[in-house]
């Protein structure tokens, strides 16, 4: 009698040869200019941190109520991308010119209003917010100087659409590490008073970040002077206003604004609930958010990556390398953000050592990571789903699957879990993992089985 043991093997073959190399070298640079943002904005808090509690609690505040405007503006980069990569597929290189003229057109404008606007806004938001009035001058100082840079900030979201969809992904890694390093130069000079320039303190960090966005746009611009780019998309500058194809790069981008916003907003209300739990709960939350942000670097860049190629595959009408390219970045994906899981797992007190000395803040976060490393595969595979989606044109349904989840599962989870039944922070990142695993599920089952292979853009 003989016997058959069938074991699951690691798919080796998916992460090694030509499709694999291109995945990577799309999604390599794309990790390391998330790195570089991400350096950048520790070496920021650790500068605004030696100015006391108010700063440090002033920039937090109006740091948080930018990025959420920013996240909503982000939006424009899911329409821009998949537009241009499409139009690149299709050999339609005029036309992916146009699409990105008339979108940065669109960008400057619509974020200088969101500029004016926003810095209006927090001045009334910010006293509703915290009653510390240092805390609130600070931080609408700081807000002044940052909101100033929003439109160009929109724009630079057009032209990282644009490198990423037509598979330069290494500029946007040149422009984010030598703009990041500006902004620390500038960050030390303007909030201290070095380097010959004035002494403005927290407020300096602002002016920093909407300098360091002027001279990222300018390289951005400049880079499209480059011989390849001029002779491949002659147009990206002048040329008349294409109404048509802005409406459908807005209309890919509108589902993805309204899910970076409520995204945002839920993860603002979940770190609320950890405040309700504990002090520590609250303090172990932000740090294993730190830890997570750092974990998406990776899932990042394949999310993009396979944004780009599913969109250009669709455009040559090659839907099988659409889908071998999917395969290809989940797998790698998996391996990469899996290593880091089952670091997660295994040390957690060590990694958590790295953030804070308190024992009781270690104590909380280390259940939470590692709970966090058991989803990672999961995150993976959502993660670079969700770009199969974009990719494919396919907005509305990540969009409305990921709120419901937020609002409907997620949150409602995490108040029952660590409030009712007094399950402190380990609820809360149950409730969390249950979120990430369901929409890796409803991601990978709508690209295999859903209509994307139909929808024209």
């Amino acid at each position: 009698m003989t016997t058959t043991t069938s074991r699951i093997q690691f798919p080796w073959h998916m992460v090694s040869g030509e499709l694999s190399r291109r995945v990577m070298n799309l999604a390599v640079p794309i990790m390391l200019a998330s790195l570089s943002q991400t350096l950048m904005s520790l070496i920021d808090i650790a500068m605004v941190g030696r100015l006391g509690a108010a700063a440090v609690a002033a920039v937090g505040l109006g740091g948080m109520l930018t990025y959420t405007v920013s996240a909503f503006l982000n939006a424009i980069q899911a329409g821009v991308q998949t537009i241009v990569a499409r139009r690149v597929g299709e050999g339609r290189h005029l036309d992916a010119a146009a699409a990105v003229r008339s979108s940065l057109y669109f960008a400057l404008v619509t974020g200088s209003i969101f500029a004016a606007l926003f810095i209006w806004t927090t001045r009334h938001l910010l006293p509703a917010i915290n009653p510390d009035q240092q805390v609130v001058a600070i931080g609408t100082a700081y807000v002044n100087m940052r909101g100033l840079s929003l439109g160009l900030v929109m724009a630079g979201y057009v032209f990282y659409a644009f490198y990423n969809g037509i598979s330069q992904t290494r500029v946007h890694m040149i422009v984010s590490i030598v703009s990041n390093t500006l902004n620390v130069v500038l960050n030390y000079g303007l909030i201290f008073g070095r380097l010959g320039l004035p002494e403005l303190g927290a407020p300096g960090a602002g002016l920093a970040t909407t300098l360091s966005s002027a001279v990222a746009f300018t390289l951005y611009a400049l880079f499209t002077r480059t011989a390849r780019i001029q002779s491949q998309y002659p147009g990206l500058w002048r040329g008349p206003r294409e109404t048509g194809t802005l409406t459908r790069i807005l209309k890919l981008a509108l589902p993805a604004s309204i899910q970076n916003f409520g995204v945002m907003i839920g993860f603002s209300v979940f770190i609320v609930i950890m405040g309700w739990v504990s002090t520590v709960a609250l303090a172990a939350t932000e740090i294993v958010i730190n830890i997570l942000s750092l974990s998406f670097m990776p899932a990042n860049g394949f999310l993009y990556a396979t944004q780009t190629l599913v969109s250009e595959s669709m455009g040559r009408g090659q839907y099988r390398d659409a889908e071998a390219s999917t395969s290809t970045a989940t797998w790698l994906c998996i391996l990469l953000m899996g290593t880091m899981g089952i670091i997660f797992i295994l040390v957690p007190q060590h990694i958590l050592q790295m953030f804070t000395p308190d024992k009781a803040i270690i104590t909380a976060g280390t259940m939470p990571l590692r709970i966090l490393g058991l989803v990672q595969f999961f995150d993976a595979v959502g993660m670079v789903h969700h770009g199969a989606l974009r990719g494919a044109g396919d907005n509305v349904f990540p969009a409305v699957v990921d709120l419901m989840l937020m609002w409907l599962i997620f949150l409602p989870i995490t108040y029952t879990t660590s409030i009712r039944l007094d399950w402190g922070i380990v609820g809360g990142w149950i409730a969390l993992a249950v979120y990430i695993v369901g929409y890796a599920i409803l991601a990978y089952s709508r690209f295999r089985y859903g209509p994307w292979k139909r929808l024209v853009i």
